[in-house]
């Protein structure tokens, strides 16, 4: 995929790259918090929710590098019909890129599910001083809505990841565009919201889509009579490209509003070496999760991490 011509986009780490530098930073950050949930009108603790999980499942996301279909198994035409066998091969090419874009957004979705997760002692602490000030406020039963809820209330919107609200306006006129060609449902109006959590919500929409399966599995426009629109195609594959972008940098906000500190022994070996723990510390904070996803000398793989060293030693 060639690179796109805007220079914000420009500035921007290959996708599969952000994911992986945010899969490390999780399990660097190593935090554990306790999650709630109302049984009989109580609040009551219900397990936990781990970056290390969350870190997991970006790591998935970003070691993917293609789904295969095999549109030839029960096929026996392509062998004396070779018509049939391009048919075939281009299906395969059709349905295996949307089934890479799919999966690699279900594994990002399911790291942001965990991070959801992740917030429910901060939201449950939020509400409960609200309501002892005597703010009507109505509470947020599911965890992503309680995650909205902290971002736009809580959040300042200051500490957004760089060129954070650019990719949702980017992805908010992609989905318009997906709202219109196939009449979606979105539970938010795409056109007049301001608030921290657009990006959340148009993401957390689109999730529910493919879990419902209302989410379009277009016909291959090669092959089709009846719809043969290559740019939808193309807007189904931008969509959900845009979508992966801002559902990792979802993860990133939220995780700078929880975390505040990190918990691993592997932390504690980069910050203790004793030619560079102290630049690294510098460098790699907390605040680190305003930049991460943007091109830099400086990164956690391996590659990036050791020429970092090197030139910091050179200094």
């Amino acid at each position: 995929m060639s690179k796109p011509n805007c220079p914000k986009c420009n500035s921007f780490r290959e996708l599969t790259l952000h994911l992986h530098e945010l899969s490390l930073f999780c399990r660097l950050l190593n935090d554990e918090k306790p999650v709630y949930k109302i049984i009989k009108r109580s609040v009551v603790e219900s397990g936990s929710a781990k970056t290390t999980s969350i870190a997991k499942w970006l790591s998935l996301a970003s070691q993917l590098e293609q789904v295969t279909m095999n549109t030839f198994r029960y096929e026996e035409a392509h062998i004396y019909c070779e018509p049939v066998s391009d048919e075939l091969n281009s299906d395969a090419q059709h349905y295996s890129s949307l089934a890479t874009s799919i999966t690699r957004f279900i594994f990002i979705s399911n790291a942001l599910e965990e991070t959801y997760r992740l917030t429910s002692q901060a939201y449950e602490e939020s509400y409960s001083t609200a309501s002892k000030q005597g703010k009507k406020i109505e509470r947020q039963r599911s965890y992503s809505t309680q995650a909205a809820w902290l971002l736009d209330e809580k959040f300042d919107a200051a500490s957004l990841p760089k060129h954070y609200l650019h990719k949702v306006n980017a992805l908010l006129e992609l989905a318009s565009a997906y709202r219109d060609e196939f009449d979606a449902s979105f539970d938010l109006d795409l056109l007049k919201s301001s608030r921290n959590s657009m990006g959340l919500a148009i993401v957390r929409n689109l999730r529910n889509h493919i879990a419902h399966a209302t989410f379009p599995i277009i016909e291959n426009p090669e092959f089709n009579w009846d719809y043969d629109d290559p740019k939808v195609k193309k807007l189904i594959l931008a969509l959900l490209l845009r979508a992966s972008r801002v559902a990792t940098m979802n993860i990133q906000i939220l995780l700078s509003s929880v975390c505040d500190t990190f918990k691993s022994d592997e932390y504690n070996y980069f910050s203790e070496d004793p030619d560079t723990g102290g630049k690294f510390k510098e460098i790699f904070s907390l605040k680190h999760l305003e930049n991460l996803h943007i091109n830099q000398d400086f990164g956690l793989n391996e590659s990036s991490y050791w020429a970092w060293r090197y030139d910091s030693l050179e200094d």
